[in-house]
């Protein structure tokens, strides 16, 4: 059988195929040339133009391609302008921004924006952006600097984008784009990353731009400083507040930027289909975070007991991850602390999870895991200057952090915390002026150096009628 043998939708088929194995590597290899294929024959052109929705057909301004002297001999088809930040990322030549600029005379059938921008390139594109683009659908922009003394203007791309579905920005300021968010009212996703101080926007004015997005499934939002640096505080909302914005295909939400920025920011949004939240703090002395707590209550995911926890306590930060499913899942609820000193990381994640103790109260695997070097760690925060009085401090701080986790079975102890854990659980244990904690805990698993063998806690567990099992695995010294 050949080629001229098959019917037509077969041939679709074979090209719709072609068209997705060229977009997933496109960042290497470009994008799809469908115009070589419908060069092949006059059947195949019939059949390729025939399905221009499917195929997804649009003529593309990309690197040392331009188009603009075969416009004519295409029929009206959408414009893609595409110069991605490649690994290999070099300015875009004389004929590349000449080529951009031809583009941006057909904005009504310009679907896709995808620019590397420098800040010569944007001052000559922002004047020639300023008029409404109705077909845009994909607007992704990055920065080959930060530019934070660059700010998009308020009428860029006409304030006017209805068949908007993904917005992509990285490091470019846009103060005012939470109006340009109002006429998308197709968005599926907002990816805002690196957002420098000049590209603030208040979290009021955030969810005003996502009411009636009710297709917006992804929505990130990384500031790259804490915003409190610029003397703004994001007011908390009060009781007489409006009603909540509702994103019922909402699945995606990750944020980085400071506490009171994501309270008074979830305090107005109701997601209830939430799969995957990740948050990373930026450091400071104390977080309060009622309004987390509770939008999590809202959700139907997350309310329920995740399918294990882990804990990392690392150089510099702290992170919590709930799963509620295995990994591979991407079920998970995730939240990173910006903090160097271990003790100081305990009292952080202590806190928090008292606060967010609907999270924490079911979870029956914990795993807990650390690559500082413990040494005086915990002298910081010791009201004495005395090795017993340091190590009882220490002791007490994991006893409160392990504390809202009442109904842990599993217990995995990996890295140098396995000796003052394990220290801490013998004293709660024996009752040494201390409430007992993990009161279910079945099977202790430790992954470190160990100095005692933990026979007070079995003891004083099998008394209570609670045989905990310990396993050990002796990790070697290099």
């Amino acid at each position: 059988m050949t080629f001229d043998m098959l019917p037509d939708d077969v041939l679709l088929e074979i090209f719709d195929h072609h068209r997705l194995a060229a977009q997933e590597y496109a960042l290497l290899s470009g994008p799809w040339e469908w115009h070589r294929l419908a060069h092949v024959c006059q059947r195949w052109r019939s059949v390729i133009f025939s399905s221009r929705r499917r195929l997804n057909l649009c003529l593309v301004y990309t690197y040392k391609k331009p188009v603009r002297k075969d416009l004519e001999c295409w029929p009206p088809l959408p414009i893609s302008i595409w110069y991605p930040r490649l690994v290999l990322y070099h300015p875009l030549y004389p004929a590349d921004e000449a080529n951009v600029i031809s583009a941006l005379e057909f904005p009504n059938r310009i679907c896709e924006i995808n620019l590397t921008l420098t800040r010569p390139l944007l001052e000559k594109l922002t004047p020639l952006m300023q008029d409404p683009f109705p077909a845009l659908e994909y607007l992704q922009l990055g920065s080959r600097d930060l530019m934070e003394s660059l700010v998009l203007p308020s009428r860029f791309l006409g304030g006017f984008t209805p068949q908007l579905r993904q917005i992509d920005m990285d490091g470019t300021p846009f103060p005012t784009l939470p109006l340009l968010l109002l006429s998308a009212t197709n968005l599926a996703s907002l990816r805002l990353r690196e957002i420098p101080n000049t590209g603030y926007f208040s979290p009021e004015a955030l969810v005003a731009g996502l009411n009636a997005k009710f297709d917006l499934k992804r929505l990130e939002i990384h500031f790259l400083h804490p915003t409190s640096d610029l003397g703004l505080e994001s007011p908390r909302p009060r009781p007489n507040s409006p009603a909540r914005v509702h994103l019922p295909a909402l699945t995606d939400f990750q944020f980085r930027g400071d506490n009171t920025y994501l309270e008074s920011l979830i305090a107005r949004i109701d997601a209830p289909h939430i799969e995957r939240f990740g948050i990373t703090f930026f450091e400071q002395r104390t977080f309060e975070l009622p309004q987390l707590a509770q939008f999590i209550g809202r959700t139907d995911r997350l309310k329920s007991s995740p399918y294990r926890t882990s804990i990392w306590f690392l150089d510099h930060r702290v992170s919590i991850t709930h799963y509620f499913g295995p990994p591979s899942s991407g079920l998970t609820f995730r939240l990173e602390v910006s903090c160097h000193e271990l003790a100081r990381q305990v009292i952080l994640l202590s806190r928090i999870c008292e606060q967010l103790s609907l999270l924490v109260s079911g979870v029956e695997r914990l795993d807990i895991e650390t690559d500082h070097v413990v040494s005086d760690a915990w002298d910081e925060t010791a009201d004495s200057d005395s090795d017993s009085d340091s190590d009882s401090g220490a002791a007490q701080q994991w006893l409160e952090l392990l504390a809202p986790f009442r109904r842990v079975r599993w217990l995995e102890l990996i890295g140098t915390p396995v000796p003052s854990i394990a220290s801490a659980l013998e004293k709660s244990a024996a009752g040494n002026g201390s409430r007992e904690v993990l009161p279910w805990l079945q099977s202790l698993h430790l992954r470190g150096p160990m100095s005692s063998p933990l026979e007070s806690l079995v003891a004083a567990r099998r008394r209570s009628g609670n045989v905990v099992s310990v396993h050990f695995v002796r990790e070697e010294s290099p």
